[in-house]
């Protein structure tokens, strides 16, 4: 295994602390605390959840039919989250050419709201969504069933054990969206979603940008100094340290949005099987350490809530 390799995978079992610094400055505005990669310039809080209680509290506990992600919790049925997902699909279809045959699967597809605009809006019936909470799938089928679609195929397992379940049910297209950033073991589930994906298929990223682009935000409104973030929100992505985990696993970044401009960080990967080490680019942890100590000291002249 390539160093390279190897150092975005240690940063992800946490081998990587002695070599990363700790932003105590951040403590202010963070309960967790918040480390940078001096390997690969990932950001991220070390006091993270097993995978199995993670999942699960998303499932149980913060998945609510009112959003405020400070009290740790969320639904998907906010104007904001809305609009993302209409913007996901309407930029896809752009690059890749959706047809009513094209197998679409919405992974961890919450309660549903890209599945249902793929239907409504743009004709897309092949659909597919893997989902860990019970509650969420059956909000889904009521939801298809108000709207007199046919609902659906729907899964209810993390996205590793709908691969190790499945193992022959593989997807023109993957859709991953604002969920790695919540996962303990990000890399196993790209590893799943390699397998989960044709060969040659497509596996649409989405995520916040918000390290390396200007500000959208004040650091206070981002970090949550009241709950431990660590334990639903471990990692804090950049261009550069999304991509690498897809890319050690075989993934082409094909294309990807302008995110500096925007609040949201899309990424379209062509799942090659091929890895191409001279294609995987590290931040400079200085220049990370920089750039939050500059946000931090911005966000100042405003409250921090």
């Amino acid at each position: 295994m390539s160093d390279r390799i190897n150092n975005i995978k240690k940063d992800f079992l946490l081998k990587n602390l002695k070599n990363s610094i700790h932003v105590k400055l951040l403590d202010k505005v963070s309960k967790s605390p918040i480390f940078i990669s001096k390997k690969t310039g990932l950001v991220y809080h070390p006091d993270i959840l097993s995978s199995k209680k993670a999942v699960e509290r998303w499932s149980k506990q913060i998945f609510k039919k009112k959003n405020n992600p400070k009290k740790e919790n969320y639904t998907s049925d906010f104007p904001g989250m809305q609009a993302r997902h209409y913007f996901i699909i309407d930029y896809v279809r752009r690059v890749i050419n959706l047809n009513k045959k094209t197998s679409i699967c919405d992974f961890a597809c919450g309660e549903g709201s890209l599945l249902i605009k793929l239907r409504e809006y743009f004709d897309l019936a092949n659909l597919y969504g893997t989902e860990h909470s019970i509650k969420n799938i059956k909000t889904i089928k009521k939801t298809f069933t108000k709207k007199r679609y046919k609902s659906p195929k729907l899964f209810s397992y993390s996205i590793e054990d709908f691969q190790n379940k499945n193992k022959n049910l593989k997807f023109d297209v993957g859709i991953i969206c604002w969920t790695l950033c919540n996962c303990s073991e990000p890399l196993s589930v790209v590893e799943a979603l390699s397998k989960s994906v044709k060969k040659n298929g497509y596996l649409v990223v989405t995520e916040s940008s918000r390290l390396l682009v200007p500000f959208k935000k004040i650091i206070g409104n981002y970090f949550n100094k009241s709950s431990r973030a660590g334990h639903y929100h471990p990692w804090h992505w950049s261009f550069n340290s999304l991509s690498n985990i897809f890319k050690i696993y075989g993934f082409e970044l094909i294309n990807s949005n302008r995110y500096w401009d925007e609040d949201n960080l899309l990424l379209i990967f062509k799942n090659t099987g091929k890895i191409n080490l001279n294609k995987i680019n590290f931040d400079n942890h200085k220049k990370i350490l920089e750039f939050l100590l500059r946000w931090y000291k911005e966000s100042k002249q405003y409250k921090f809530k």
